[in-house]
């Protein structure tokens, strides 16, 4: 009998998303785009693909500011500054000290910080996570706490968390979203990913939890919609995981993972006709995607045949070896998808005739 399993792409900048019942119908997978490496699995086992929002970019906010009224206009030539402390007048060395010695703050005396210094502290740490130093970058996010307002931010707790499932230190990417989600109760992106975590540590209750409040924050997000049907296929409930995984596919028709995890819910269903029907069609993007990145792949082999410079050399190599990587995933998940549209067919072809 087919079985179930999941994967996970983890961070695209995005994160490893069995008791007896559930053991039956469920096999769990590896590490999706997170690790960089794909496995042709045998196509009598089926994976479900989970995906994580990627990190937001930081925003920082600015209060309103009163506009201050002046009896009359001042000009430079009606009151030019003072450049000598001759009678008693400050000088501007004297006004510059006093603006340094100024403690600027909010309300209840906190720091207000520095929210452009939180911002390109918080860039760096991204790159970092992208270029696969998850250390160096929490060292560049924890630098950013000190420029944030009382040395909080929700912001910088998010980007924590993924940096330390990148690390693989489930326990303290959960307590950072926890800190996250202390300041911000609402933010969708960080209940997502602490349901993916609770899903790795098959806490699958709250991870349904966090996964269902994350919808109704933002019910846009095709990704947490597939993720959350991952769990109930672990759960056994293929009825309301193919639910799941159909919504994802409505609001992202493009989306390979979720087309590819319907159509095995709806082969646990015995619905072939339509589990046919899915495979196929999760076939076609995976082969789109094979397409998309040859064509890349031939670009930037030009670009580094036009390349003059030692830097745009350097920039034509990243992208060959971005286009390559990119080329191995998308054949991988063509060579499941054949496997899986096979399997169905067998099992069309076996089924007796109405």
């Amino acid at each position: 009998m087919l079985r179930l399993g999941q994967g996970l792409v983890t961070f695209l900048p995005v994160f490893s998303f069995k008791d007896s019942k559930a053991a039956t119908c469920v096999a769990l997978a590896a590490l999706f785009a997170g690790c960089g490496a794909e496995r042709s699995p045998d196509p009598s086992t089926a994976k479900l693909a989970v995906e994580v929002p990627a990190t937001p970019e930081p925003v920082a906010t600015e209060s309103m500011l009163e506009p201050v009224a002046a009896s009359d206009p001042l000009s430079l030539e009606a009151a030019p500054l003072a450049v000598g402390g001759a009678g008693g007048e400050e000088t501007v060395d004297d006004i510059l000290a006093e603006l340094t010695a100024i403690n600027l703050g909010g309300e209840d005396g906190k720091s207000l910080g520095d929210p452009d210094k939180v911002v390109a502290l918080m860039e760096e740490g991204t790159a970092l996570i992208s270029g696969g130093q998850p250390d160096a970058a929490l060292a560049k996010y924890n630098e950013a706490l000190k420029f944030t307002e009382d040395g909080e931010d929700s912001e910088v707790f998010f980007n924590m968390g993924i940096a330390y499932k990148a690390k693989g230190e489930l326990v303290k990417a959960a307590a950072e979203y926890e800190r996250a989600l202390e300041l911000t109760p609402q933010y969708a992106e960080v209940l997502s990913n602490l349901g993916n975590i609770r899903k790795d540590q098959k806490k699958y209750d709250e991870a349904i939890a966090h996964l269902e409040s994350s919808i109704k924050i933002f019910p846009g997000n095709p990704k947490t919609h597939n993720n959350l049907g991952t769990v109930y296929a672990i759960k056994g409930d293929v009825n309301k995981a193919a639910l799941y995984f159909a919504k994802a596919v409505h609001l992202q028709p493009t989306y390979f993972e979720a087309r590819q995890n319907l159509g095995i819910a709806y082969m646990q269903q015995s619905r072939l006709d339509v589990a046919e029907k899915e495979l196929s069609e999760a076939l076609e993007i995976a082969m789109g995607g094979m397409a998309y990145e040859k064509q890349r792949l031939a670009a930037a082999k030009a670009m580094l045949g036009a390349a003059k410079t030692p830097a745009e050399q350097n920039t034509a190599r990243g992208e060959i070896n971005a286009a390559e990587q990119a080329g191995k995933l998308a054949a991988g998940k063509y060579r499941r998808g054949m496997g899986l549209l096979q399997s169905v067919r067998a099992r069309r072809s076996a089924a007796p005739a109405p």
